[in-house]
């Protein structure tokens, strides 16, 4: 039996949702009544028929529209439709009940839920014979026989369509706050702070949609609900007086909570419980750690693109088949300080005015490699990962790419082949020419902009269209009717740029969330068929590119969008600079580590045992995948031996530094025990007005290279706390327009505070960029500090998120020098490595060491650096 009649369901469906049912158009196809029953004629005979219900009166119509509104209005809705004596709404309430039982039967919406449960394995019968039920008084709840979660989705679409769902589905969305719970909850667990933040997100986005159902159960859920989340508040404040409520969580709960550290992660958790998420929040997938225990180094990895090693760049050219040496499509010029729209007709003229200042704009040696890799892969079908380092300049293989497929396409279609050293080739899917099909880029959202803008660089005005794509699935339904249609290129000139975000809700919205069995392979819901054509997944592509590839090693819903796009694109092309690697943050509670301490458990019995295993395999795993990866760096080199930037070499210099007394006091203290975790090396949390010899050298150093421009690098000198000039260099580069500007790299965003007071006691001013930093203000800042001039300009940004100090990964490294050594930036590049000796910073700055000077330099450290911590 239903646990609510009929006649009370729809009404309380329509207080939640006043569209439904009566709007829906699913359910009039199902019942024939196209719109509310109570409408009538106001202006007719009372005695005339009702507009949707043939069998009542106006006058009848009036009294059940009357009665509706009142339970609506009513504070309880239950008690005022159950009254059983005759008061004004009587009339109303006769009528609504006895149409809606006889009505019921003929609009078969039993016969339609058996058939779903059937479908779905669902009947009784099949029930209890799963469960072993002996007699009928064994029979499960629905609950206990998990019929809800099997059949809901079906019927929820069967029933309403596209209006049953809310960023995919509300039963999901409840399944998924209860899996995070018991996942915390469980024995043994060890929920870490940012599961926990994952929970309450979760928590609060099935708040926002429990809150407006009415019935008993759903409240009581909601009241439990609360008290967990009053609970875990009453934790992260440690409230002494609230102390008793939390004893009510699962002790690895309350052990989590207790660890937050800092005052600016309970001020984030508080922040967090306190705020309501009405927006869906995406997925959190199960995270692939890979414990690497020492750095490996990418510099000899295979590029994926050895057979063009000895290549010139004519020949390159010619196997491209354009002999005028120059993309298909694309500028042939640029403003270097992107002033000029390039894609407006006044723009287009400025850069065809060979008098204008505009600079050449050309593909390098290894850009050219690159493309016609790329275009050897999608020839083929197949997929390739672009991993090119930061500055080697990916983006334009990639927008070269899509314009040389337009241009094949149409070389083919002129001449029956394609051009240079393809002309035997032909499209392995269509067996002739490459089908005339978009292509999409999906990107993360603060991408999007910087995405959209190099294309209008790269390719010339009116020769491809560019469509975004993004926001949520609802307010994008008439994008493919509206949008799309108008566009006037053919469709592989055709450029869809969709937001990872974009991605994900529309994956939301046509596919189901699978088990873990299923790998993130996206699982079509029963309304995939319906509504996929107005969604990224329900068209075809010659070639999907996803930037920023690394965020897909989880599983979750941009994998399942990414997987999804590749299913529906003849090649795809992943995009990253990031390779594996382990995030700073969870050195505190792990990997990391034991990366930086040596373990007291005989650290070498694992070493002797698991690197020679794991280099074995990484090496063997490097040569399956070395035909899907295009990997070079800012180190390469062309066929010439020359750099593949053609830029000045850059200088790396290491300050090894030793510390104040106080300072290895304060960090013995903290390794005794891992105390704290300040992540400045030398800051002192006892008197914050102690000197720190890593922040002063930082000021000395800025104070310096601000001086005058082209200045010889410092070094330290023997006594390791005083800088002085480096003999071996001579005075750089000089440029009275472009003064000499300085980047600091900081990992920790909570560090920049005591950077810039200490920079501020110098009289030395910089600008701030981190993660936190809107995005409407990013590109202000950035703008600024290019443009910053002396003797007032602030020639120093502080960078953070992206490494400092000391860097994680020889990766991470290669990126933050990438950031800098690029084009069209030519001045001569220095990068300072602050090292405190006889601390961690000698082991993480591996790079600059050799094995046998780091082995050295730990053995001269105090034993509470050589004791393990895990």
């Amino acid at each position: 039996m239903p646990s609510i009649p009929y006649p009370l369901a729809l009404i309380q469906l329509s207080i939640a949702d006043s569209t439904l049912p009566w709007s829906n158009l699913v359910w009039q196809s199902l019942t024939n009544v196209l719109g509310d029953p109570w409408a009538y004629n106001h202006g007719g005979d009372k005695s005339a028929a009702a507009t949707h219900v043939t069998e009542w009166t106006a006058g009848k119509a009036q009294a059940v529209g009357v009665f509706i509104n009142n339970c609506k209005a009513a504070q309880d809705p239950t008690l005022h439709y159950a009254v059983k004596r005759k008061d004004n709404d009587h009339e109303g309430r006769s009528s609504w009940n006895m149409w809606v039982k006889t009505s019921w039967a003929k609009w078969k919406i039993n016969t339609l839920i058996d058939n779903i449960l059937q479908e779905c394995g669902c009947e009784p019968h099949d029930v209890m014979a799963r469960l072993n039920c002996k007699s009928a008084d064994d029979f499960p709840t629905m609950e206990a026989a998990q019929i809800k979660q099997v059949v809901a989705i079906k019927l929820a679409d069967a029933l309403f369509g596209d209006d049953a769902f809310t960023d995919g589905s509300f039963l999901k969305k409840i399944r998924e706050v209860e899996e995070e719970w018991r996942a915390m909850t469980a024995t043994n667990a060890k929920p870490t702070i940012a599961s926990i933040r994952t929970y309450l997100k979760k928590l609060e986005a099935l708040v926002t949609l429990l809150s407006v159902f009415k019935d008993q159960e759903t409240v009581k859920n909601l009241s439990s609900r609360r008290e967990q989340v009053n609970t875990m508040l009453a934790a992260a404040k440690k409230n002494p007086a609230q102390a008793e409520s939390s004893l009510g969580l699962p002790k690895s709960l309350r052990d989590a909570l207790d660890r937050l550290a800092t005052e600016e992660e309970v001020k984030e958790l508080e922040l967090l419980i306190e705020a309501t998420l009405a927006a869906m929040v995406p997925l959190e997938g199960d995270k692939v750690v890979i414990d690497f225990e020492e750095n490996i180094d990418v510099g000899d990895w295979k590029s994926g693109v050895e057979e063009y090693d000895k290549l010139s760049e004519d020949e390159l050219w010619e196997d491209l088949g354009l002999p005028e040496k120059k993309l298909p499509f694309f500028q042939t010029r640029s403003d270097p300080d992107a002033a000029v729209d390039p894609w407006s007709e006044e723009g287009q003229i400025w850069l065809d005015n060979p008098a204008s200042p505009a600079q050449n704009l050309a593909p390098r040696w290894h850009q050219l490699v690159g493309i016609l890799r790329l275009i050897d892969r999608v020839l083929d079908g197949r997929p390739v990962m672009l991993m090119d380092g930061v500055g080697v300049g990916k983006t334009m293989q990639a927008v070269g790419l899509i314009a040389c497929l337009a241009h094949y396409r149409e070389h083919y279609r002129k001449h029956g082949k394609f051009p240079g050293k393809f002309a035997q080739r032909f499209c392995k899917k269509t067996g002739g020419n490459i089908p005339d099909l978009p292509t999409v880029i999906m990107s993360p959202p603060n991408l999007h902009h910087q995405w959209m803008s190099e294309i209008q660089r790269y390719l010339r005005r009116a020769t491809f269209d560019v469509l975004p794509y993004t926001g949520k699935y609802t307010a994008r339904s008439q994008w493919w009717t509206m949008a799309w249609t108008k566009c006037q290129q053919p469709p592989i000139r055709r450029i869809i740029l969709a937001t990872t975000n974009a991605a994900q809700d529309d994956a939301a919205t046509v596919f189901i969330q699978g088990d873990r069995d299923s790998h993130g392979q996206p699982m079509h819901s029963p309304r995939f068929e319906r509504i996929s054509p107005s969604t990224l997944f329900g068209h075809e592509y010659i070639t999907s590119i996803i930037d920023e590839g690394h965020i897909l090693r989880n599983i979750n819903l941009a994998h399942t969008a990414a997987r999804a796009l590749q299913g529906r694109s003849h090649s795809t092309v992943i995009m990253t600079a990031t390779p594996v690697t382990t995030k700073p943050a969870a050195g505190v509670e792990g990997s990391i580590l034991r990366a930086v301490f040596v373990g007291n458990h005989n650290p070498e019995a694992a070493h002797e045992e698991y690197l020679p295993v794991m280099k074995k395999w990484m090496g063997q795993m490097r040569e399956w995948f070395s035909p899907t990866v295009i990997l070079r760096t800012i180190d390469s080199t062309d066929n010439t031996g020359n750099k593949i930037l053609g830029l000045p070499p850059y200088h790396d210099h290491s300050l090894k530094i030793k510390l104040l007394d106080w300072e290895m006091e304060n960090l013995r203290n903290i390794a005794r025990g891992y105390l704290d975790d300040c992540p400045i090396v030398g800051m002192s949390k006892v008197n914050p007005n102690t000197k720190s010899m890593k922040l002063d050298v930082l000021a000395t150093l800025l104070k310096y290279h601000l001086e005058s421009d082209g200045r010889r690098p410092l070094m330290m000198d023997e006594s390791g706390r005083h800088l002085v000039p480096n003999p071996t260099f001579a005075a750089g580069n000089t440029n009275p327009d472009e003064p000499d500007r300085i980047i600091i790299f900081s990992a920790f965003v909570t560090s920049n505070q005591a950077i810039v007071d200490i920079l501020d006691l110098h009289g030395i001013h910089a600008l701030e960029l981190n993660g936190q930093t809107p995005m409407g203000k990013r590109k202000d800042i950035l703008d600024k500090f290019r443009s910053s001039m002396r003797p007032d300009g602030a020639r120093v940004l502080i960078l953070s998120g992206v490494g400092m100090d000391t860097l994680w990964s020889e990766q991470d490294d290669r990126q933050l020098r990438g950031r800098i050594y690029r084009h069209p930036q030519a001045k001569e590049v220095h990068v300072y490595r602050a090292i405190a000796l006889k601390t961690a910073d000698v082991f993480l700055n591996n790079i600059s060491f050799s094995k046998g000077a780091m082995h050295e330099a730990f053995i001269g450290a105090d034993k509470e650096f050589r004791k393990g911590l895990l």
